[in-house]
């Protein structure tokens, strides 16, 4: 065991650094400006292990996914040193303690309950685990325990390169080609009604001429649009544009677009005047094995539309 004032420091550097991923979990990121009070996120069915080598990768993303499993290290390492447990009855605990904290986070629309978060947390503490029952004799000294942290170190890096080796062979095992480019307007509706205008006349936002190429959602829709159209798992992803043209002076409008039942992206836009956002916004998401696509365009204070979205593309899975 440890002496007793090192393992009172230890658990206390252990309860502050919880306290700094809690902080990150529910408060990190700005999350609390970004709350949706709309719909609870979440993702039940894992997408994978999203662990890989940080070559041919946007360096955030990797940094992102590689942060949720090097974070729980450290509970791997020292839970099973200051309070004595076996390998099952601590991935127990832990696997407990991190599907209630995910539930919170969605609970409180301050982030998603996602199993792919799941898994990479457990990973972590897994790794850290072993880490230290690899070190010969004892653990409960500071060689011990930087021993513990070299083999952390070598392990995580191990586990790195298998976990990318497996997400690659089935990567090229399940690989989907993507197909033609399908305008959204081109679909049947299922449900709802939405006008579209065919004669793709140009406007303006932020001083820049935007000339639609494919389609554009008319003004003359009324303030509160949901149409929905049939996908049958046919199309890879979803893309597009919104922006608010120069010459709507005032209002407010959201798009959401859900799928499946499952909200999967918003846009918000707020005008007074010449206080807008000056960009048009770009919205892309996966559609793959979607059944249903909903899109909802909700506008404020005005009997017809303010926000425009064109140029709405769905990209088929090549058979």
């Amino acid at each position: 065991m440890f002496p007793r004032h090192v393992r009172a420091a230890l658990v206390a550097s252990l309860a502050a650094y919880t306290v700094l991923l809690l902080y990150f979990m529910y408060f990190g990121f700005d999350r609390i400006s970004h709350a949706d009070n709309r719909a609870y996120a979440y993702n039940l069915v894992p997408d994978g292990i999203p662990l890989n080598l940080p070559t041919g990768r946007d360096f955030r993303i990797w940094l992102f996914n590689f942060s949720n499993f090097a974070a729980f290290l450290p509970y791997g390492m020292l839970i099973p040193l200051l309070f004595r447990c076996r390998f099952l009855r601590f991935l127990g605990v832990f696997l407990l303690a991190i599907l209630m904290l995910e539930a919170v986070q969605m609970l409180t629309h301050l982030g998603s309950f996602d199993m792919d978060d799941v898994l990479m947390n457990s990973l972590g503490a897994s790794v850290g685990f072993l880490a230290q029952r690899s070190v010969p004799g004892s653990k409960d000294t500071w060689t011990g325990m930087g021993k513990a942290v070299v083999m952390a170190i070598l392990l995580s890096f191990g586990t790195t390169v298998v976990v990318a080796g497996i997400n690659n062979l089935y990567a090229k095992a399940t690989k989907i080609e993507a197909g033609r480019i399908v305008g959204l307007h081109e679909l049947p509706l299922k449900a709802g009604s939405v006008a579209w205008d065919t004669s793709l006349p140009s406007f303006e936002v932020g001083g820049r001429k935007v000339e639609p190429q494919l389609n554009l959602f008319s003004r003359n829709n009324p303030g509160t649009v949901m149409f929905t159209y049939r996908l049958d798992g046919k199309y890879m992803t979803l893309s597009g544009y919104s922006a608010v043209p120069d010459d709507v002076a005032r209002g407010e409008s959201t798009i959401i677009y859900t799928v499946d039942g499952k909200e999967i992206g918003t846009a918000s836009y707020a005008v007074n005047g010449t206080d807008r956002d000056s960009d048009p916004g770009y919205f892309e998401s996966d559609l793959r094995g979607a059944d249903e696509l909903t899109v909802t365009v909700m506008n404020k204070d005005r009997p017809t539309t303010n926000v425009l979205l064109w140029d709405l593309t769905l990209t088929e899975i090549k058979p």
